[in-house]
C-alpha cells in the first residue's frame, strides 16, 4: 500500500508539472505521464506529438525531420542486410560497432557519435575477404574475432568459419585488417558468446555441448545429452541451456555447471519458453504462453522473486544492463502479441512494429525510449539487441530487412 501511495503521489506531482509546462508550449502532458508510469500503464495513452511526422534519410543512415534537424536518438547504421554486430570500446574515448555484411561477409566498422548524430557517420570496411551468404555472425566481445555461419553451395550443410582480426600495420595504405581463419567442425546447432575468448555451442549430431576459443583451441565437452535441440545463452561464468521454443510444446531452462556438466532447472515446464539471462547470471527475462496468451516475466535467480513485464514481448527482443542489475532494454510490439504468433515470428511469417522500452524490474517502472513508427514512420521488429560498453547506445537489427540500428540512450 505504501508503494502505491508513493507512485500515485509522484504521478500527481508530474501532472502538476505537466500542466505548468503545457501552457508554455513544451512537452505535452501525455508524454510526461507515459514515459514514467509503472509497468504497462502507459500503453493506452495517446500517441506522441510527432505521430506521422515526415522524415528524410540523411547520409550515413542518420534521419532528419521536416525542418532539417537530425533525429539523433534513433538512426540507422547499415541499410544492407547484416548477419551480426557487436558494440565495443575501440579506445578509452571511442566506441565503435562492427558488423558483417550478409551478402559478402565483409566486415565494416562505424564509430559511434559522442554527441548528436548530425551528419555522416565515420564508416569503413576493415576486411575484404569475400564469404558469400553469411546468415549468422557472432563477434567476440572485443570485436577482434567473429564466427561466421553459411550454407555450403546452397545446400543444407552449414559451414562455420572463425576469423581472427589483426589491426593493419602503421605503414598500411588500405587500412584493412589481417585475417586468419579456422573452421569449426561438427553439426553446430546453437551458438553463444561467453566472456573473454570463449565460444559455447551445441552439436546436433552428437548431442554434445562444447566450449572453445574462437580459433577452436581449448576444446572441451561440457555435456552430452540424448536431447539435441538445445539453445544456449552465456550467463557470466556459466551457460543457460534451454529447449527450442514452440507454442505447442513445454519448454525448460537450466543452468549448466561448466565443471561437472550438472544441470540445475531454472524454469519450466512452460509452453513457448524463451529466455534471456543477464551477463552475471543473476537475473533472467523469459516469455511463455499461458492459456494461449503470451506472458513476459523477469526473475531474480538469487532471491527467486519474479516481476511481470508489460507490455508483453519475446525475451529475444531484450538485453540486460551490465552496470545496473535489474534493468532491461526491450523492443515490444505496439499492437501486442496474438495467440500462435511465436512460431509464425520464427518462420518470418509475422513481423511486429516495436516500441523501445527500458524496464526497471527492481522498481517496477517501464519507460518508453523511442517510438520508431511515430518518429520515423518506420516499422522496426527488434532482434539481437546489445548495449555498448558504456551503455550509452542500444544496438539492434530490424528483423524485417536485417538493417542495423542504434538508439542513443540517456544516462540514468
Amino acid at each position: 500500500m505504501k508503494k502505491y501511495f508513493i507512485i500515485f503521489s509522484i504521478l500527481a506531482l508530474m501532472v502538476l508539472i505537466g500542466w505548468f509546462f503545457l501552457g508554455r508550449g513544451t512537452t505535452p502532458i501525455v508524454d510526461v505521464l507515459r514515459n514514467n508510469l509503472p509497468f504497462g500503464s502507459g500503453e493506452n495513452l495517446a500517441g506522441s506529438n510527432n505521430e506521422g511526422g515526415s522524415t528524410t534519410e540523411g547520409e550515413g543512415g542518420v534521419s532528419f525531420d521536416e525542418f532539417g534537424q537530425p533525429t539523433a536518438t534513433l538512426f540507422r547504421l547499415a541499410v544492407e542486410p547484416v548477419a551480426g554486430a557487436v558494440a565495443f570500446n575501440k579506445s578509452s574515448t571511442t566506441a565503435a560497432v562492427r558488423y558483417v555484411d550478409r551478402a559478402t561477409g565483409h566486415i565494416f566498422e562505424i564509430i559511434l557519435p559522442t554527441g548528436n548524430a548530425s551528419g555522416a557517420l565515420e564508416k569503413k570496411k576493415i576486411t575484404n575477404r569475400t564469404l558469400p551468404k553469411i546468415y549468422e555472425a557472432y563477434f567476440r566481445l572485443d570485436g577482434n574475432a567473429v564466427l561466421m555461419r553459411s550454407l555450403q553451395n546452397d545446400s543444407d550443410t552449414v559451414e562455420n568459419i572463425s576469423l581472427t582480426l589483426t589491426p593493419p600495420r602503421a605503414t598500411s595504405t588500405d587500412g584493412l585488417y589481417n585475417v586468419s581463419a579456422t573452421t569449426l567442425r561438427g553439426d553446430i546447432e546453437s551458438v553463444a558468446v561467453g566472456l573473454g575468448n570463449t565460444l559455447y555451442y551445441s552439436l546436433k549430431d552428437s548431442g554434445s555441448m562444447v566450449s572453445s576459443a574462437f580459433n577452436n583451441t581449448a576444446l572441451k565437452t561440457l555435456l552430452t545429452s540424448a536431447f539435441t535441440d538445445w539453445r544456449l545463452s552465456a550467463a557470466g561464468n556459466t551457460v543457460m541451456v534451454y529447449t527450442k521454443a514452440s507454442s505447442n510444446a513445454p519448454g525448460y531452462a537450466y543452468l549448466l555447471n561448466l565443471q561437472n556438466g550438472a544441470l540445475t532447472k531454472v524454469l519450466g515446464p512452460l509452453d513457448g519458453l524463451t529466455v534471456t539471462p543477464n551477463a552475471s547470471g543473476t537475473h533472467v527475462l523469459y516469455s511463455y504462453l499461458e492459456n494461449g496468451l503470451s506472458k513476459s516475466m523477469a526473475k531474480n535467480l538469487q532471491s527467486g522473486a519474479t516481476t511481470g513485464i508489460l507490455p508483453v514481448t519475446f525475451s529475444e527482443k531484450c538485453t540486460w544492463s551490465v552496470r545496473n542489475k535489474g534493468i532491461a532494454y526491450c523492443g515490444s510490439p505496439r499492437d501486442g502479441i496474438n495467440p500462435g504468433e511465436l512460431d509464425n515470428w520464427y518462420r518470418g511469417a509475422t513481423h511486429f512494429s516495436d516500441r523501445l522500452w527500458r524496464f526497471d524490474t527492481n522498481g517496477e517502472i517501464a519507460q518508453v525510449l523511442s517510438e520508431p513508427k511515430a518518429s520515423l514512420g518506420l516499422d522496426i521488429d527488434v532482434v539481437e539487441p546489445k548495449l555498448s560498453p558504456n551503455e550509452d547506445y542500444l544496438i539492434f537489427m530490424n528483423k524485417r530487412d536485417l538493417s542495423l540500428w542504434a538508439l542513443k540512450l540517456e544516462q540514468f
